[in-house]
């Protein structure tokens, strides 16, 4: 998983993605500045870096990219 999040934090164009936990929460990446990936944990801040979440990776069951709507 961590690979993964790497590749979808370092793309050209970043496209916002949500993260998806084993116990059904979800947490959004807007912008890949707001994340920090470490070996075993991803560090998130939220809502203007008011808040943070720091998630086990382990417990990360999915990715989900954001459609880019047509214009």
């Amino acid at each position: 998983m961590q690979a993964e999040l790497k590749k979808m934090l370092s793309a050209k164009p970043f496209v916002p993605f949500t993260i998806v936990m084993s116990d059904g929460t979800h947490i959004t990446v807007k912008h890949p500045e707001n994340a920090l990936l470490m070996k075993h944990w991803i560090y998130i801040t939220t809502d203007g870096g008011e808040t943070a979440e720091h998630l086990y990776l382990l417990h990360v069951t999915r990715l989900q990219r954001k459609t880019q709507e047509a214009a």
